[in-house]
């Protein structure tokens, strides 16, 4: 039975707490998880590096050695205030000496172990249609409100997008290394963005933010691998375009100095980024298992619960999650221009960002926080009052969010 937040409540009185179901797997091929292994570029060999600077001087000597040294290819990242740069063991030497540069790091190489046979096709009938997700977080609320996240501009930085009659793309980048188009070639992006912006044209699915203007920034290559090089191109591309919000469908088990520059940079420019918390989960869950960028505090961190309202068994939790949303046996757009049914807290992810697209376009003055706290605080609390390791500050919900009650609006 589809649950909606009318029966939380009723739901909530029936039973004493909600608790996990005590079995931890992970299912990354259609969850959060494109990151999962780390492999750094060996400190003493020629490789790509991520150069941070903190002054023009800094930015003018990177300019000089790009000059000067033809097979640097160096990419700047203006934005971030950082450059990525082929550097020999005594460049990096030399460089980090130089006055304004404040860091120096190996561009970082994420590999995934996706698994496909985890992906379930399904097909849809004639007419409009939305997930269990759609209904139990009342997105219809939008609607009736005439808000649907029109000309809100998200980045999804992913695998990519592909063509499909239920998406609309509004422009893109590849920053991976094989290809400069920015096509979906795994899946995992395609089903990410029909969760935010299926198309709501009489057939097929409907997201959450049907007019949002989606753009594909793929920083994952086909395998779902990407490095630290790819997310530093595609946070600085997003920038640049002027994006609302950032959806972080990724996961990878931890950060660096680059990596949180990078978040704190997209993070100052009033951009609300928002990411899967993870799906490397306990039991227990006695232990923080929230991996990055949703560990960041510039990220909103998204958990994951299933149509009972409970955390799903992959799903990671801990004091940095926000909210949770809707991730099991979810449907969306499939690259082959059918649909799939998927799991995973990089499914939740595009429920949040969704939402956010529409507040964001009912209240365009709003600031990224004051979004992010509106949605934590309008949650709806699951298991043990308040904020909680499991849920965050509870499910998502568009109740109360519109009008004269609405915590945007006052």
């Amino acid at each position: 039975m589809t649950l909606t937040i009318h029966t939380v409540f009723k739901k909530m009185m029936l039973l004493s707490a909600l608790t996990a179901i005590p079995i931890a797997y992970t299912v990354i091929g259609h969850s959060a998880q494109p990151f999962a292994g780390l492999l750094p570029s060996p400190h003493n060999e020629t490789g790509r590096y991520l150069v941070s600077y903190s002054s023009e001087d800094g930015k003018q000597t990177l300019s000089r050695f790009s000059s000067n040294d033809s097979h640097s290819h160096m990419i700047a990242l203006d934005y971030l205030n950082m450059v990525a740069v082929t550097l020999t063991p005594t460049q990096k030497k030399e460089l980090s000496r130089q006055q304004g540069i404040s860091h120096i790091e190996p561009s970082l190489k994420y590999r995934n172990v996706i698994q496909s046979n985890s992906v379930q096709s399904i097909s849809v009938t004639k007419g409009e249609q939305a997930s269990w997700g759609y209904q139990t977080v009342d997105a219809e609320i939008g609607f009736q409100n005439q808000y649907t996240g029109k000309n809100i501009k998200v980045a999804i930085l992913d695998t990519g997008i592909s063509p499909h009659s239920d998406l609309k793309i509004a422009g893109g980048v590849s920053t991976v290394d094989y290809t400069s188009e920015y096509v979906d070639d795994n899946g995992h992006g395609t089903f990410v963005a029909g969760v935010i912006g299926a198309l709501n044209n009489g057939k097929g699915l409907i997201g959450q933010a049907p007019d949002a203007k989606l753009y594909a920034v793929k920083i994952l290559d086909k395998q779902g691998s990407g490095t630290t090089e790819d997310l530093a191109e595609g946070l600085n591309w997003a920038i640049q375009q002027n994006v609302d919000i950032i959806n972080m469908s990724i996961s990878f088990p931890e950060a660096s100095p680059a990596v949180e520059q990078m978040l704190q940079s997209a993070h100052s420019k009033g951009i609300l980024m928002i990411a899967s918390a993870g799906n490397h989960g306990t039991a227990d869950a006695a232990a923080d298992t929230v991996e990055y960028p949703a560990r960041s505090p510039e990220v909103m961190g998204i958990i994951t619960v299933d149509s009972q309202l409970e955390r799903a068994d992959f799903s990671a939790s801990g004091s940095e999650a926000d909210v949770a949303a809707p991730g099991v046996s979810i449907i969306s757009t499939a690259n082959n221009g059918k649909y799939e049914l998927r799991d995973g807290t990089s499914v939740s992810a595009p429920f949040v960002t969704g939402l956010a697209a529409v507040l964001k376009e009912a209240y365009p003055n709003s600031t990224n926080e004051q979004i992010r706290q509106a949605i934590s605080s309008n949650a709806v609390d699951l298991g043990a009052p308040g904020k909680d390791n499991l849920y965050g500050y509870g499910l998502i919900s568009y109740q109360h969010l519109f009008g004269p009650a609405s915590p945007l609006g006052k």
